[in-house]
Order: C-alpha cells, then sequence, then structure tokens
C-alpha cells in the first residue's frame, strides 16, 4: 500500500496508481487479494484551478489530451 501521509492516511492518487499498476489490493485484514476487474479510469482537469502537478507515476499510464476552449466565431458556428 502507499506510503501514509503525515495525517495517517492514504493519497487517493497513489491508490489509483497502485490499481493501474497492479489491478488488485491486498486486504490486510483477510490475507487476501481483491481483485477489480471491468472497470476504466477516465481523468480529467480543470485549467484554471486547482493543482496543476499530477503525479508522473500515474500520468504515464494515460493518454494526454489538451484541447483548447474554441474562439467565439467556432461557437457562433456550432
Amino acid at each position: 500500500m502507499p506510503k501514509l501521509d503525515p495525517y495517517n492516511t492514504q493519497s487517493a492518487i497513489a491508490l489509483l496508481r497502485q490499481y493501474t499498476d497492479y489491478k488488485h489490493f491486498y486486504d490486510m485484514n483477510k490475507l487476501a487479494i481483491k481483485e477489480i476487474v471491468s472497470t476504466q479510469m477516465l481523468a480529467s482537469m480543470n485549467p484554471t484551478a486547482g493543482s496543476f502537478i499530477v503525479n508522473p507515476r500515474l500520468q504515464r499510464h494515460f493518454w494526454n489530451l489538451a484541447i483548447p476552449f474554441p474562439d467565439q466565431s467556432s461557437l457562433v458556428t456550432i
């Protein structure tokens, strides 16, 4: 499991990265592997708010695409 932060919690990003790398989690209470199947991940970022840094260990699993907001003339045509 990911390292605990100073507040004794685990980052959701670290958990997503672990799932993406290994396709399972290890249940420490039952001492068994919990597999997650038939899932897809889709992520998006707001370019004007929040953190602009993505963990590179998670980002390497995604196909990155950046689309700027269309011009006013394009919006009228749409």
